[in-house]
């Protein structure tokens, strides 16, 4: 995966900065992932060992503070040092927001088919531990995944630029008295040749040439014309064999004698296509955040008909009816961790939308 950002104007102090401290972040890394791992497996070993089936003495309960302290500590700081470490693929990060997961939802399960209610002091203890590092990693996760949001919509416009170095459309044959728009002609558009125009049928009809199917670049019999007449169209030979001719051979589809260039590989109307784009995509921007304020009301009653449901499946699906799990899991209900969801997954939608919407205008041409 390519790296994102600098290379360019970077001083050698920066770089040694950056390669110092991706170095401490590597180190932090092992140590924290050692201590979570150590911490994680002390409370399993509680857990499954049968040590929390009967009255636990204070020793224990002191040791189980310390231990889930330790993982919640190392649990937060290696997803920290993951997500520098791992900055160029998130997909690192997602698999830290599973495991995360995991803590949140999992732990309650596991100390209600194995704590007695003797021991639902340690259980509380475990509980409250495992949902604190969880929720931990999943908002730094969910920061990690906005922050990658964020860097798509911020190279769009570089990457629409590729896209039209890679179709050969980067360099517009002449300049244009004034910027194109939305709602310029296709004889507009700064690929539109000038000495053409007059002999062209979209601009005699004045309509656009994706509308009609006919124009410049349509039509090889206007080119041939064009060469023919040169002298009298004030269009040197050599423009006209090297730079009217180069339309002709390039994107185009031989049918018998006829020569035609799709629409879709014209840069007249790939030019109309990023016009259009630039127009959609504020409409787009606001589209989306309008429909997540509408929707807000009813996204807040499915997630606490979610979080209901999933505590009253953790109560149905426990060993013992002695600890509340369900309450455990009913602490997702509040408002710091729906505001966090809500958000997180409307950048999500917002940058999906964006992607499609480029997709769809920019890639395929389908609007």
């Amino acid at each position: 995966m390519p790296q994102r950002g600098g290379g360019r104007g970077t001083s050698p102090f920066t770089v040694g900065l950056v390669d110092t401290l991706m170095s401490w972040m590597m180190t932090g890394l092992k140590l924290s992932a050692i201590a979570f791992a150590v911490s994680t497996a002390y409370i399993l070993y509680g857990i499954y060992g049968g040590h929390l089936a009967q009255a636990v003495e204070p020793r224990v309960i002191a040791n189980l503070q310390l231990m889930g302290r330790i993982m919640a500590a190392s649990g937060v700081l290696a997803t920290i040092c993951l997500v520098f470490v791992t900055h160029e693929e998130i997909a690192y990060a997602v698999v830290a927001g599973l495991i995360g997961l995991g803590l949140l939802l999992g732990f309650p399960l596991m100390v209600a088919g194995q704590v007695s209610q003797a021991a639902a002091r340690a259980g509380d203890i475990i509980t409250s531990w495992a949902a604190t590092t969880g929720q931990g990693i999943i908002v730094i996760v969910g920061l990690r995944v906005a922050w990658e949001i964020v860097i798509f919509i911020r190279e769009a416009p570089a990457r629409r630029e590729q896209i039209a170095v890679d179709q050969g459309f980067d360099k517009p044959k002449k300049a244009t008295g004034r910027p194109t728009h939305r709602l310029s002609r296709c004889w507009e558009m700064p690929f539109c040749h000038e000495a053409i125009k007059e002999m062209c049928p979209a601009y005699s009809r004045r309509k656009n040439c994706w509308r009609i199917r006919q124009g410049c670049n349509c039509d090889p019999y206007l080119i041939e014309s064009l060469l023919k007449k040169g002298s009298g169209l004030n269009v040197l030979p050599e423009q006209g064999s090297e730079y009217v001719r180069s339309d002709l051979t390039s994107h185009q589809r031989k049918a018998g004698a006829e020569r035609t260039t799709e629409c879709r590989r014209c840069p007249i109307f790939n030019e109309h296509q990023r016009e259009k784009f630039r127009l959609l995509n504020p409409i787009i921007v606001a589209a989306c955040v309008i429909g997540l304020i509408a929707a807000f009301p009813i996204m807040r009653e499915f997630y606490q008909m979610t979080i209901h449901g999933a505590a009253r499946l953790a109560e149905r699906l426990a060993y013992g009816s002695h600890v509340p799990v369900g309450d455990w899991v009913n602490r997702l209900d509040s408002p710091a961790v729906w505001y966090f969801f809500y958000i997180i997954v409307g950048l999500l939608a917002l940058s999906y939308v964006l992607k499609a919407v480029e997709w769809a205008v920019l890639k395929v041409k389908l609007l």
